[in-house]
């Protein structure tokens, strides 16, 4: 049944997607790879985006799920072949296809292997698996990663409850190729099958495709959604009619219903649109296809607390009065986010030098080193803008142009404004990048070089997939089971196998691990100093009372902390969780119920890296004999 849905959900996707470009009545200006290509690409924004809509109505149940998958699969008859390429294969498209299945069979491994991701177990599979449990669409008041955008996390709902888990995890795999299939499909325009393989091959194996491809991580899939914008945008310009205008319209959307950089996107997209001739009419549409698409992640952030983009305009929007959060809370949530997220000064130098610094000597703290986006881009700059120039008159170049400055003005303005630096960011504009700066450079720098270095770039990339997939091969060829294997990669994860064994769906646990989210079956409240207030754990909360009402406002039964029971008493700085449930076992409101003991947990997933010992405590909240509950 697993891979059933996963292939049911590719074909849906393919359908709804071919229904989205006959409606918006460009199908017959594509030819067939570019229709498949946008197809998947258009059907899986659809698909998150009447994920939303079950949920909201309480029907995620998997007949409701089905109706919503088959219905798509009609528009599959407007994708039958017509035509066929007819460039002979040469030795260089079968080692590129070789390439590409190298990669693919690296991420099959990983589709087969339970979510081990960080990201993904704290809310890209951790909020889709707490609404299927409860049955519907829910708010999570936690920022950044919580009451965010979640169009992509819809569609893993859909796979999760129609498929189980490795439904899910395949077709998370599978859906982080659309944006390779539109590389190859896109690229078609200005490259020979070689080239525009060779390029989709660059994609596949950025480093941060790599890395978050075959996860829940947003920025891989959102490339599809961008680069179909930008060429929608580039079309229009040079095609009458609101067609194309309305299509770009339906990719920003899903861009903004992604992620909130996707915002910044659909702004540039919209701005490029009014610039056209007959820009009024054009915007008009492109703003009701983005509108339509987009909107509703905000419309429900808004309904919750008052504030669309929460917690953004805290301060300059009114509230509603219940929501969990306060002006302590967001003075420290911005100190936290300019440290963590924004390490690198924001001056003119440091913005210019910032691709060149992320790619050669990139800061732990920014990721960039496993999940950066590779040299290539930095290497055929030059020969492109050789390239450009020589052509700087051909109408392709002109039309291009439009292009790069969407893309300029994104990494201008999200170096400024924007609230993190990780170089996965600017991930969604990679595929165009390549494409462009690769198609620049055959124009002006002979081919033997350049195909030499590319070569090379595409055997250190692959390379790293090799290394990459190790782990997940390793568990198909031990026969490891699910639970040695999430223990083995995921920090901790002994408490989460006795926490499922010994507690049930009446009990609810307060912890500091997000990564625990997904994996534990008792329902499960994360709690951290920076990004959320239902239990505040900040420094200067220090007072027992008002931390023990909120714990029972919230239902919370037990905690468990990755900590011996030692360490509770003596920890300060920084989490609260762990000094104030100390102070509640000293007062006995809380008592022991299990000192765990297990590895350490592993420092790299892919080199399997880790050793020693760790604890893991778990307490129970006394109501009986406890002087914070009397007269509660």
């Amino acid at each position: 049944m697993t891979v059933l849905t996963a292939l049911l959900m590719a074909l849906a996707a393919l359908g709804w997607g071919a229904l989205a470009l006959r409606a918006c009545g460009v199908a017959g200006e594509l030819p067939w790879r570019e229709r498949a290509a946008w197809s998947f690409g258009l059907g899986m924004g659809i698909l998150g985006w009447l994920g939303f809509f079950l949920a909201l109505a309480a029907r995620v149940d998997a007949m409701a799920i089905a109706a919503v998958l088959v219905a798509g699969l009609p528009g599959l008859w407007l994708l039958r072949p017509i035509g066929r390429d007819h460039e002979p294969l040469t030795p260089w498209t079968w080692a590129l296809l070789a390439a590409a299945a190298f990669i693919a069979l690296g991420d099959l491994a990983e589709g087969l292997a339970p979510p081990t991701d960080a990201d993904s177990l704290a809310y890209h599979f951790a909020i889709p698996r707490e609404i299927l449990r409860r049955g519907h669409l829910i708010f999570v008041p936690r920022a950044a990663d919580g009451a965010i955008p979640l169009l992509q996390q819809m569609s893993h709902m859909l796979a999760l409850g129609l498929g189980g888990e490795q439904a899910m995890t395949l077709w998370a795999g599978l859906s982080g190729w659309a944006a390779v299939f539109l590389t190859y499909a896109v690229g078609r325009r200005h490259l020979s099958r070689d080239w525009a393989l060779a390029a989709a091959v660059a994609v596949a194996s950025l480093p941060a495709v790599l890395y978050g491809g075959g996860s829940g991580q947003v920025e891989t899939r959102m490339a599809a959604f961008t680069t179909m914008a930008l060429v929608a945008v580039m079309e229009s310009r040079r095609r009458p009619g609101l067609a194309w205008a309305a299509l770009a319209g339906l990719a920003a959307g899903f861009c903004m219903a992604s992620k909130y950089p996707g915002l910044l996107v659909t702004l540039l997209c919209g701005v490029a649109v009014l610039a056209q001739r007959g820009g009024l009419a054009k915007a008009a549409a492109f703003s009701a296809a983005a509108l339509v698409a987009g909107l509703q992640w905000y419309g429900w952030n808004w309904a919750n607390t008052g504030d669309p983009v929460f917690p953004m305009l805290f301060g300059l929007v009114p509230y509603h009065p219940a929501t969990p959060w306060n002006a302590a809370q967001h003075a420290l949530f911005k100190v936290w986010g300019a440290h963590m997220e924004s390490p690198l000064p924001r001056g003119l130098a440091d913005i210019l030098s910032y691709p060149w610094r992320v790619t050669f000597a990139p800061p732990d703290s920014l990721d960039a080193g496993r999940t950066g986006l590779g040299p290539l881009a930095m290497l055929l700059a030059p020969f492109a803008v050789l390239g450009a120039w020589r052509h700087r008159t051909h109408p392709v170049v002109r039309s291009w142009l439009v292009a790069a400055l969407i893309g300029l003005g994104f990494y201008a303005l999200w170096s400024v404004f924007g609230a993190s630096q990780r170089v996965r960011h600017y991930l969604p504009f990679m595929p165009m990048v390549v494409i462009g700066l690769l198609a620049a450079s055959l124009r002006g720098t002979p081919r033997l070089p350049l195909a030499a270095g590319l070569a090379a770039v595409i055997l250190i990339q692959v390379g790293g997939q090799a290394v990459f997939a190790r782990n997940f091969v390793h568990r198909l060829t031990a026969h490891e089971s699910r639970t040695a294997f999430v223990e083995r990669n995921v920090g901790w994860a002994y408490g989460v196998t006795w926490a499922n064994a010994h507690l049930g769906p009446s009990d609810k646990i307060i912890t500091n691990q997000r990564q625990w989210l997904y994996l534990l079956d008792p329902p499960a409240l994360f709690v951290t100093p920076n990004q959320q207030a239902e239990v505040e754990v900040r420094e200067d909360n220090t007072e027992p009372a008002p931390f023990w009402r909120q714990l029972r406002r919230n239902g919370i039964s037990h905690a468990m902390l990755p900590d011996s029971l030692a360490a509770l008493a003596t920890q300060a700085g920084g989490d609260g969780l762990p000094p104030m449930m100390g102070r509640l076992l000293a007062l006995g409101c809380a008592g022991v119920v299990e000192e765990l003991q297990g590895p350490a947990p592993p420092a790299s997933r892919t080199l399997s890296t880790g050793t020693g010992r760790s604890s893991v405590v778990v307490l129970a909240l006394k109501t009986r004999g406890c002087p914070l509950d009397e007269g509660k």
